[in-house]
């Protein structure tokens, strides 16, 4: 399922960064991709997007309390309560201008993109299956992807984390992914009626 999220997003985004740039290209100017190598190198392609997983947290605040569930045949099973989850998606611009070339506009043409990328959830950040038909062709249900601020400590420390130089990059959150297994812990047929004993012994 997160897998499904990040690249249902990516392939959104994808749309409105070709429509922004004068449509139909087939070219992909974001990619899903780990931000950097083991040897501290970018692992995002030169001149691409990159999306990439930096953490996952429980939603705990609006968490699922029903365990009982009836089913179809109208037997009552018990399962765990559903995870919900929020996902921290970081957008990375990899256009390095070549010090050797005293004209490039790489990284320019990043923060270009970038812009892009803001606008873009600016102008949706709620994703249901009425207001976008390929959600429909997922198992989410919803995503709301809201724009999250670190401080310059919280940002130095993750990059010295990744081993890698800083991209320009935004930091997005997208809440409330819900996993429910339905592993059945037990199940009880219903209560249909009761007797009371009047006879006394």
């Amino acid at each position: 399922m997160i897998n499904e999220a990040l690249k249902f997003l990516k392939d959104e985004i994808n749309v409105y960064l070709d429509l922004k740039n004068g449509g139909g290209s087939n070219e992909k100017l974001i990619v899903l991709s780990n931000v950097a190598l083991g040897s501290g190198d970018w692992a995002i392609p030169s001149q691409k997007l990159g999306v990439s997983l930096i953490n996952v947290e429980e939603e705990k605040i609006f968490k699922e309390q029903q365990t009982v569930f009836r089913n179809s045949t109208g037997v009552i099973e018990k399962y765990n309560p559903e995870i919900k989850l929020n996902l921290y998606m970081l957008v990375c611009a990899n256009y390095v201008n070549d010090p050797q070339i005293t004209d490039d506009d790489k990284y320019e043409q990043g923060l270009t993109q970038l812009s892009n990328v803001i606008s873009f959830f600016q102008g949706k950040n709620v994703f249901t299956p009425e207001n976008t038909p390929a959600l429909g062709n997922t198992s989410l249900k919803k995503l709301v992807v809201e724009l999250y601020s670190y401080s310059f400590e919280q940002q130095y420390n993750f990059w010295s984390i990744l081993g890698a130089k800083y991209l320009p990059s935004v930091l997005y959150k997208i809440r409330l992914l819900a996993f429910q297994e339905k592993q059945v812990q037990n199940q009880n047929l219903p209560i249909t009626g009761f007797t009371i004993n009047t006879q006394q012994s």
